[in-house]
C-alpha cells in the first residue's frame, strides 16, 4: 500500500502534481466534467477528449 506522500513524490518525479482543487470549468478537464454531468448515460470517448482540448466540446 502506498501513502499520499509516495504518490506526491512519484508525481513530482514525473513532472506533475496532485491537484487539491477542482479543475477550472473552462479548462479541458472542467469542460469534460460538466459535459459528463449533463449527459449521465453517455460514455466519454477519445473524441470527447479531443473536442475538450480543442475547445469544441458543446458548452452546457
Amino acid at each position: 500500500m502506498t501513502s499520499d506522500d509516495d504518490l506526491a513524490f512519484a508525481l513530482q518525479i514525473a513532472g506533475a502534481e496532485l491537484a487539491t482543487e477542482p479543475a477550472p470549468p473552462d479548462s479541458p478537464l472542467g469542460l469534460l466534467r460538466l459535459f459528463a454531468a449533463a449527459n449521465p448515460g453517455l460514455e466519454l470517448g477519445p473524441e470527447h477528449i479531443r473536442d475538450a482540448i480543442a475547445g469544441t466540446l458543446p458548452k452546457i
